[in-house]
């Protein structure tokens, strides 16, 4: 849960009410409530058919978190003001190598470190959600040509076979979202390297096969979550729950996030190409942000 730097969270009013919807929300685990028990004498219930199975309860609660979260990064991003999501070209969304020319790394560049990012840097600057999940796209689309051995697709994300080979599946995770995504000064900046790690990993994991669109909203949905808890900071130091209601409140808010961006249609064919996937991924968070949020 920790946070790089000293970044204490925004003080804008939709942020106070996300925190105090954390720490007074009672949100539980999500899951329904024990029947209770019939009396040990009691005759055995009439046979009749099995209830429907309609999921588990509403839960106010957590949806008035998980709404909140929504709101108030929807409000941080103004491109989800736009009706439609912002068309993003690849090379905008690269960090720079040392060496290159501008936006995009040179294949064949050096292994680590970067010069420059298109994310967000200090404490002041704007909150970028959806240009930050087109980034996380575009790791996703240079772990699919890595899986894929396609040399000529990872040089359009300025890495080469060259410079991952050697590697294992999870060096070669590291390595390519450290290239992709740059610096991670900035605590949304380290949770946008920590959601896109885990869905690389799982893409280059040996014996796997993760879909695209499975990637994607996995992607989105631990960005959205992270970004949650970098707001969270202070609570979290302050142990304003204790440990257990931590887990559960965490577990429950990160679930709410991931049903409802299963309800979101990725794209508009079914299926999602690699070269599509930094789109698609921004498309998904900018659907995220004006369709689930309160109104």
């Amino acid at each position: 849960m920790g946070t790089s730097g000293s970044y204490g969270g925004s003080n804008a009013k939709r942020w106070r009410d996300f925190r105090k919807a954390w720490n007074g929300h009672g949100a539980g685990d999500g899951s329904p409530p024990t029947p209770p028990k019939s009396p040990p004498d009691a005759p055995p219930p009439p046979d009749t058919l099995p209830p429907p199975d309609l999921g588990p309860p509403p839960n106010p609660g957590l949806d008035l978190l998980g709404e909140a979260l929504l709101n108030a990064l929807g409000r941080d991003d103004r491109l989800s003001r736009s009706p439609d999501a912002p068309t993003l070209s690849l090379s905008s969304l690269l960090a720079r190598r040392p060496g290159s020319g501008g936006g995009g790394g040179a294949a064949g560049g050096a292994a680590t470190g970067t010069t420059g990012s298109p994310g967000r840097a200090g404490s002041r600057s704007s909150r970028h959600v959806i240009n930050g999940a087109g980034r996380g796209g575009a790791a996703l689309g240079a772990a699919y040509a890595l899986r894929a051995r396609d040399g000529a697709a990872l040089a359009d994300y300025g890495l080469s076979l060259a410079e991952l080979d050697g590697l294992g599946p999870r060096g070669q995770a590291v390595k390519i979202v450290a290239l992709i995504l740059g610096d991670d000064g900035h605590p949304d900046e380290a949770a946008l390297r920590q959601a896109a790690t885990q869905q690389v990993k799982r893409i280059l994991g040996e014996g796997t096969e993760v879909p695209p669109e499975g990637a994607i909203r996995g992607l989105v949905g631990e960005l959205i979550f992270r970004l949650g808890l970098t707001e969270l900071k202070d609570q979290i130091n302050a142990g304003t729950l204790d440990g257990k209601q931590a887990a559960v409140r965490e577990r429950s808010l990160r679930g709410w996030i991931a049903a409802k961006l299963r309800a979101l249609p990725i794209g508009t064919s079914g299926q999602v190409t690699r070269s599509e996937l930094h789109q698609a991924t921004a498309d998904l968070a900018h659907k995220a942000l004006r369709i689930l949020r309160a109104r």
